[in-house]
């Protein structure tokens, strides 16, 4: 009997249908009730992530007003001054400052006098004492010693003291070229200021120390100019600024607390220094700021009670609910909420509720900011508005608290969406096992059906064959009456 590659072709029969509907009757009750599961659990992960998404804009707008820097912040002005630059700290009090800049701080710059022919002179031998500051670093030479050898010696000393050298080539006589070009060692303060001044002593193996031969050529003192052998090329200085009068120093570009919790930085010299330019520094309040951060957390806010409200809400009328309404976590995340919004008794204990500040609950959840009152309480009380968010049991504080608990790794919301993830998988290890036992299924009603296909194959070519035979007995016996004798 010839093989029957699909079912039904040996019967005639339309096997693979019938082979289609009983395994889709056998697998489609799990497999659609798999899949109402797998959508109501995707569902709520999607709603998990809208509320998350809202909750953690209103974390970033709690960090704002939980920063006491934030809410006690001052404005800076300075006329846009070329010559200075200024912030101000929270304790800064307010007011109008003159300031004049006479100086920037500059490094002490220093260049060898001697005439070395090239960067390869010998520079003798013996000990050079450099000392920056208080501080001082020797470099010990040899009578092979090149000026490039004591440059180096100079930059890779493991104890130098704040000094940097370099070679300069450059005209031996600026008024002949010809003259041809000498080396000089050039040897400037890391640092601005007084403090960070340049001295050099000498200890030269020719044992005079301070004259124009050997490792003397390298002397200098500013106190002794008459037989320093290095050239000032630059002096150090101390940044000078004048506040109201009066004169400040700085070994750097940067005066604090000249006016308390105020930073000034010098930026350039004045173009006349006989006359140096009197500026306005100008620190105030920084109500606008504070007011912005405000609204911007009461925004936040109502973002949140939106997102609850769309996640949990029931339409009685159309009979539909919101992914996770009645769920135990949503209802603790809006009583927790209202809880810290409604406190009374915060802050400091003058202003001690957001409706003190002009924030009121709505009948619906979401906050109303009244701006007029809250610009004139940042007025009167600038700083009890601040200490209403920032105080240990301030509003900004205890938020800040309860939704790290709940967006943190680990949290609550994690936690939550963590578990439908896994139910998600397990979901999907079902589905595989149902896909194995329906193949299974499937195998062994084929193997029945194949035996069935092959069983009314072979009847039916025997019933072909008697047909034949019995058609062929009738048409003999019909043809011949008589005998033909």
């Amino acid at each position: 009997m010839a093989t029957i590659g699909s079912l039904g072709v040996g019967s005639g029969l339309d096997l693979e249908t019938l082979v289609s509907k009983l395994i889709s009757a056998e697998g489609a009750p799990r497999l659609n009730s798999l899949a109402s599961k797998e959508a109501s659990i995707k569902a709520d992960i999607s709603a998990f992530g809208t509320l998350k998404s809202a909750l953690d804009k209103l974390r970033t707008a709690v960090s704002t007003l939980r920063d006491a820097g934030n809410l006690q912040s001052r404005t800076v002005s300075t006329g846009g001054s070329a010559y200075f630059s200024a912030s101000a700290g929270a304790s800064t009090v307010s007011g109008q400052y003159a300031v004049q800049v006479l100086n920037t701080a500059r490094a002490q710059k220093l260049a060898s006098t001697a005439d070395f022919a090239s960067a390869s002179d010998t520079v003798g031998a013996g000990t050079l004492t450099i000392a920056v500051g208080s501080s001082s670093f020797q470099v010990t030479t040899t009578a092979g010693t090149t000026l490039a050898e004591l440059k180096d010696l100079i930059n890779n000393a493991a104890d130098n003291a704040g000094v940097s050298a370099s070679l300069m080539l450059v005209a031996r006589d600026p008024q002949n070229a010809a003259a041809g070009t000498v080396a000089r060692l050039v040897l400037s303060a890391d640092e601005t200021g007084y403090a960070s001044s340049i001295g050099i002593t000498v200890s030269d193996a020719d044992a005079n120390d301070t004259d124009a031969l050997g490792l003397s050529r390298f002397y200098f003192s500013s106190v002794d100019p008459a037989n320093s052998q290095l050239g000032q090329l630059q002096a150090a200085a101390d940044a000078r600024i004048v506040v109201d009068g009066f004169t400040a120093f700085s070994s750097t570009n940067v005066f604090r607390d000249v006016i308390g919790g105020v930073t000034i930085t010098a930026l350039k010299d004045p173009a006349d220094p006989l006359n140096p330019a009197v500026e306005t520094l100008g620190i105030a309040l920084d109500r606008d700021g504070v007011a912005s951060r405000i609204a911007s957390f009461v925004a936040a806010y109502n973002e949140v009670v939106s997102a609850i409200r769309n996640v949990s809400s029931y339409d009685a009328a159309a009979g539909t609910a919101g992914a996770l309404n009645g769920d135990a976590t949503v209802r603790g995340i809006s009583s927790r909420l209202r809880a810290i919004i409604g406190a009374a008794g915060i802050g400091d204990g003058s202003i001690g509720s957001l409706a003190e500040l002009g924030i009121q609950t709505q009948r619906d959840g979401t906050l109303k900011l009244d701006s007029a009152k809250l610009d004139a309480v940042l007025r009167d009380n600038f700083g009890g508005a601040g200490a209403l968010f920032t105080a240990d049991n301030g509003v900004a504080t205890r938020l800040n608290g309860m939704l790290d608990g709940l967006l943190e790794r680990g949290g609550l919301l994690a936690m939550r969406t963590e578990g439908l993830d896994r139910q998600l998988k397990a979901i999907a290890t079902e589905r595989g096992k149902l896909d194995v036992r329906l193949e299974k299924l499937e195998a062994q009603y084929r193997a029945r059906f194949a035996a069935l296909d092959a069983l009314v194959a072979g009847l039916q070519s025997s019933g072909d064959y008697l047909m034949q035979q019995l058609q062929s007995t009738a048409s003999i016996i019909g043809g011949t009456p008589g005998g033909g004798r």
